[in-house]
């Protein structure tokens, strides 16, 4: 599986005085919408959600209760409520998060980055602190781990719930990193010293051919594929 992610805005590397926080959660933000428009569009992430109901099946038994609805529901209805089941493990701080990388989903993980920034490209390590810029880009790519890291907001009213890359950046294989001079950002008329524009090309190898397989069984065993839901 392959796709890209796309950022434009200020990037700084953290500091011990420093964590950027804030900076991190809008990075975070900038993504939320490009990987929720993803599990929309990509059939197998589609397939996986739907079969991410377990939880809800164990919990509330609609197709005992109430047979008639429960027949009815959409594939979207049930594509809903698979990612609240997914993201209800990942509660953080008033966020709950839906990771596409996760250990149990994902065997490697690798990112190639398109990384503009004003700086000449003759001084790539001398004036910018690329790694210091590029670990604050790792950790707005993954689920932050208290409300700390969130800079002390709360979900906004399109973040529920709030769609991540990682689980951790610990699940990133492999980074390649090509470098280049930004002259100005789109829709802007003038560059400043810590603008960037990055494109992340990003290549899971799921640990299974389709992401659906991952469902858990356990909890789906009483329930017929045909039961998943109609168009």
């Amino acid at each position: 599986m392959e796709f890209r992610l796309l950022y434009e805005g200020r990037l700084l590397g953290a500091s011990r005085t420093d964590s950027r926080a804030k900076i991190k959660h809008e990075i975070r933000r900038e993504f939320h919408p490009q990987l929720r428009q993803l599990w929309t569009t990509h059939h197998g992430l589609d397939e996986y959600a739907r079969h991410k109901c377990g939880p809800w099946f164990q919990r509330e038994k609609p197709q005992e209760r109430n047979p008639e609805a429960f027949n009815k529901m959409t594939n979207e209805q049930f594509r809903q409520i698979g990612l609240r089941c997914i993201s209800e493990k990942w509660e953080r701080g008033g966020f709950k998060f839906v990771p596409l990388i996760t250990e149990e989903v994902c065997d490697r993980c690798s990112l190639d980055i398109l990384f503009l920034r004003p700086d000449e490209p003759r001084f790539i390590m001398q004036s910018g602190d690329l790694d210091a810029r590029l670990k604050t880009l790792f950790d707005a790519l993954r689920i932050p781990k208290n409300t700390d890291e969130t800079g002390g907001t709360g979900p906004q009213e399109d973040e529920h719930p709030f769609f991540v890359l990682l689980e951790d950046d610990k699940l990133i294989s492999s980074v390649s990193v090509t470098t280049d001079r930004l002259l100005v950002l789109p829709h802007q008329r003038v560059v400043n010293a810590n603008d960037v524009f990055l494109v992340i090309n990003v290549r899971m190898k799921p640990l299974f051919h389709g992401l659906a397989t991952l469902y858990d069984r356990e909890r789906m065993r009483q329930i017929e594929p045909q039961d998943l839901g109609k168009p």
